[in-house]
């Protein structure tokens, strides 16, 4: 059996890790990285989206919702 875990409170993290510890359930820790032209074509759509806000044709998210999104 496989459980996956995302987008995970770090604190809620720490006590599913002890909690399976004490039942003695062996837990595989493994954390996906982007790779780098992941990043860089992310970083490309930012820029796309930046420039098509300045030209008047989107509206940009403002900090606060893009934190509570998060």
């Amino acid at each position: 059996m496989e459980l996956v875990l995302k987008n995970i409170n770090p604190k809620d993290y720490v006590l599913i890790f002890d909690l399976a510890n004490r039942l003695g359930i062996q837990v595989e820790e493994k954390f996906d990285q982007p790779d780098h032209a992941s990043i860089i074509d992310d970083l490309k759509d930012a820029i796309d989206e930046i420039k098509m806000a300045e030209a008047g044709k989107t509206k940009l998210q403002n900090a606060r919702d893009l934190i509570n999104e998060l």
